[in-house]
């Protein structure tokens, strides 16, 4: 029981921590690099539509194509930003998954009586890590559908780029949580380690 709770508390440890600091690294950067993006396809649109005179048009012809084309190169180099941010929130996601599983399998093969002796708090802080996940694999699916959808020069589709990192509050708020399960693993840990100082004393 005791090594069980252990691995538990790992793995609220590794939300609290690893998962939290790596999700505001990704979301301040998402949000400066979508924007960053979508500013500057709306700058490529204006660069193809505005009026030009006619005597510098003459005088510059390719004006337009070689302006579009050095956006198009601060654009490229935002999404290889973006697309190296969803590849971190894949692993991520698979790193608390894994843990996860681990878990689960443990729980799986334990027989009736260990059931009966983890204290219903122990399966709640498993449904909590279960639902961080499903809220890490949501935002990753979003931030994955918003690059491979992604249309060339097109204004909704960068929009798209600048929404996809949004958590609902929901999800903030459950991931937030981390601390509290935090807190309550280690009490149930030291609840178990006085238990067995008893038992041996006994």
């Amino acid at each position: 029981m005791y090594v069980f709770l252990s691995s538990i508390l790992e793995c609220i440890e590794f939300v609290s921590s690893t998962v939290t600091a790596n999700l505001t690294e990704i979301t301040d950067a998402w949000n400066k690099s979508s924007q960053l993006y979508a500013g500057t396809v709306d700058k490529i649109n204006v660069t193809w539509r505005a009026a030009l005179d006619l005597d510098f048009l003459e005088e510059f012809p390719d004006i337009r194509t070689r302006v579009a084309k050095k956006l198009e190169y601060v654009g490229n180099e935002q999404l290889s930003i973006l697309r190296s941010l969803a590849g971190r929130m894949f692993h991520i996601n698979e790193s608390l998954k894994a843990k996860l599983d681990q878990i689960n399998d443990t729980v799986e093969q334990m027989s009736f009586e260990e059931h009966i002796e983890l204290k219903h708090t122990v399966f709640e802080h498993i449904m909590w890590i279960e639902d961080c996940w499903k809220c890490l694999h949501c935002l990753y699916m979003q931030l994955n559908f918003s690059l491979i959808s992604l249309e060339v020069l097109s204004e909704e589709s960068a929009k798209n780029l600048v929404d996809a990192i949004k958590l609902d509050k929901n999800d903030k708020s459950t991931i937030r949580k981390s601390q509290i399960y935090t807190q309550s693993c280690l009490s149930l840990l030291k609840f178990i380690e006085n238990k067995n100082k008893i038992k041996i004393n006994q």
